[in-house]
């Protein structure tokens, strides 16, 4: 570990090559500097509109029904999988999904419905179809926010989602969002409720009757989370006093990346496996570039040279790395997946934990 990982230097926070602020016209009423990864992808909502209008401006006012499981047979005609079905598109009659013949789906319009349920407590920003409506993800601010250091505003979101290709059922997470660079800094999942399971991608409602029960629980489970961003913000403003040293870099770079440190890596000229370092990473550069040149807000006092600032340094990669000279709508579905329950998501909450252990 090299001592130029941690130097103070003037990074552009807001710029790139002196062409002034990043900011994108529909998203500055949101108070972002840049542009949210998901706005890439969904459906910008400018509006305060109830969940179902949302859903219209999205184009994702439609629904799905259960059929037949049909095949070709050998003359020609149709036969019937009795073992499976077919969940299809309504409008479009495109099959999403041959489960199991006792799936019952849960349409994806549910979110507005639950949205509805919440006018007032939220305020819809974005809604998400990902492959032609095999997945949906709507987001919607919590209305809580505040600052780490002055100038510096985190946002804490709800975010609902729903399948119909089996990779999901309906269920709801919410995460913290700095809107200084669209960096993801949690993904909060650790809420009980009766009527949810949780796993690693947030609370889980399998029927549509869950769904309708959960929403009625959901304003308490908001105001929970409106108290508990407060404490959170408490912990960010702790990292901002702590002096960004090599020492406590390498020991919060090594949790966030634990898992890929433990694969041996083939060392290219003597052809002997040996342990993999940081250094072989390429998050290491990336972020090592976001602390001096390419980090947005690292300018910002109580972030240049802090553990907060290295803790962004590290969302900052993991919501946004990528060569944008290649960016692809797949390659962005696939980030976004990651960040909302996937690797991404458990690195920046390891990275989270381990300034949070520096206090």
């Amino acid at each position: 570990m090299t001592n130029t990982l941690v130097q103070n230097s003037v990074s552009q926070a807001y710029a790139r090559d002196g062409k002034g602020p990043m900011v994108y016209g529909k998203y500055k009423e949101h108070g972002y500097k840049v542009q949210p990864l998901i706005d890439k992808l969904g459906t910008r909502i400018t509006e305060n509109v109830s969940g179902t209008e949302a859903f219209r401006i999205a184009g994702l006012d439609w629904q799905v029904e259960k059929r037949e499981a049909l095949y070709p047979t050998a003359d020609g005609t149709p036969g019937v999988n009795k073992k499976k079905c077919s969940i299809v598109r309504t409008d479009t009659d495109e099959c999403l999904h041959q489960p199991g013949k006792n799936y019952e789906p849960v349409q994806h319009t549910a979110i507005a419905d639950l949205f509805n349920y919440l006018a007032g407590e939220i305020e819809i920003e974005n809604v998400l179809s990902i492959r032609g409506g095999e997945k949906v993800y709507a987001t919607a601010s919590i209305k809580v926010e505040g600052e780490v250091v002055p100038g510096d505003r985190v946002k804490r979101y709800l975010h609902a989602f729903n399948s119909h290709d089996g990779s999901s059922s309906f269920g709801v997470f919410f995460t913290d969002v700095r809107l200084a660079c669209a960096n993801q800094l949690s993904m909060l999942t650790k809420r009980e409720s009766k009527n949810a399971t949780e796993n690693g991608q947030g609370m889980r409602m399998r029927h549509t009757r869950s769904v309708t029960e959960f929403a009625k629980n959901l304003p308490q489970l908001i105001d929970l989370e409106r108290q508990s961003f407060h404490k959170s913000l408490e912990g960010l403003r702790d990292l901002s006093g702590i002096p960004l040293t090599a020492e406590l870099t390498r020991r919060v770079l090594e949790v966030t990346y634990a898992e890929k440190l433990s694969v041996p890596i083939k060392d290219k000229q003597t052809k002997e496996k040996r342990e993999r370092v940081l250094t072989d990473l390429p998050e290491f550069a990336a972020i090592r570039e976001h602390l001096h040149e390419t980090g947005y807000g690292m300018d910002m006092e109580g972030v240049r040279g802090t553990v907060y600032g290295l803790f962004n340094g590290i969302t900052q990669y993991e919501s946004h790395h990528g060569n944008k000279s290649e960016e692809t709508t797949e390659r962005n579905r696939a980030r976004l997946e990651s960040l909302y329950g996937g690797k991404a998501s458990k690195r920046i909450n390891a990275a989270h934990a381990a300034c949070l252990a520096l206090v």
